[in-house]
């Protein structure tokens, strides 16, 4: 209102109000806002000087402009840009119409109202360590159940055993979601989908963990084998963080399972249905290990960069 008053401009509490409504959840939503009501000034502008040329600044005048602009806003998809249009348009059937002083005027004052609401959203506080925080919450109940699992791998009754820790992962998984796009959005020239990569690199490693921990809850006795199968969980458990590409628990995976060929074979039946579970989680754990080392490998230097400047300045 000041800065619009500096400029001489008329009705220049509106520049507040403009400024106010300009000003949305993400940077990049103000922006794309502030293109939509700079066209819709352009057809609510043309569309008020034919109106109020012809039918005077009576408000039945107005209304006739207010049906047809909102028609045309609800087709374009522009239903954000009313408001700021329509006030503007109430200076024109106050001045009785469209002059060229009129238009620099009102002009003006959508361009300091919404050159100023962008600039306020400018300084949105970042989100960057609520991000850092969920994925280090969502990295730690991920290892926790690898850790559960170990010990459950060693067992054929599993009663508290309920799979309820899925669904903390799964409300960590869409926290994160909604911050990371808040995140984007706020950064224009940030190019690094960093978080979003490593987003759904963790969502796909969940629905193996799931599909490990059904095939668990299978077993009905403890073959020699659970043993180191149920060792190795615990490797992977304690060395499972945001920078480990995987490679050495893979060798790892490998020699375990060339310890199983060298094995004897199960003589009953009962022994090689368990087998087989256990030979099913062995290749799920190298599925699970193969996404993380695939987004490792696949992330550009840039993400690289980036993973380590934000976790320094989170």
């Amino acid at each position: 209102m000041w800065f619009a008053g500096l400029l001489h401009l008329e009705y220049a509490a509106s520049a507040g109000v403009i400024a106010f409504l300009t000003i949305q959840d993400t940077r990049r939503e103000t922006s794309s806002s502030a293109l939509r009501r700079g066209l819709a000034f352009c057809m609510m502008t043309v569309l008020c000087l034919p109106i109020f040329a012809l039918f005077g600044n009576a408000p039945w005048a107005f209304g006739i402009f207010f049906a047809i602009f909102l028609l045309i806003c609800f087709a374009l998809h522009m239903q954000d840009s009313i408001a700021v249009n329509t006030v503007l348009a109430t200076h024109y059937m106050a001045a009785g119409g469209v002059s060229l002083a009129m238009l620099k005027n009102e002009a003006g004052l959508l361009c300091v109202g919404v050159g100023l609401g962008i600039l306020l959203n400018c300084f949105m506080p970042d989100n960057l360590r609520k991000i850092r925080a969920k994925q280090a919450e969502l990295d730690n109940e991920m290892r926790q159940i690898l850790q559960r699992m170990a010990v459950h791998v060693l067992k054929t009754e599993h009663p508290h055993y309920d799979g309820s820790c899925f669904t903390k992962t799964d409300q960590l998984l869409t926290e994160m979601e909604q911050e990371t796009r808040i995140f984007i959005h706020n950064h224009y020239l940030e190019n690094d989908l960093y978080f979003m990569r490593y987003l759904i690199m963790r969502r796909e490693q969940c629905d193996i963990l799931h599909t490990i921990y059904r095939q668990i809850c299978k077993l009905t006795l403890i073959p020699e084998q659970a043993k180191p199968l149920s060792d190795y969980l615990q490797t992977v458990s304690d060395q499972y963080h945001e920078e480990n590409d995987a490679v050495a628990l893979l060798a790892e995976l490998e020699d375990l399972q060339e310890q199983y060929r060298h094995q004897k074979l199960p003589e009953t039946r009962s022994q090689f249905e368990n087998r087989a579970i256990l030979y099913a989680i062995l290749s799920d754990l190298r599925t699970l290990l193969q996404i993380k080392q695939t987004f490792y490998q696949t992330l550009p230097k840039k993400g690289r960069d980036s993973s380590s400047f934000y976790k320094n300045n989170s």
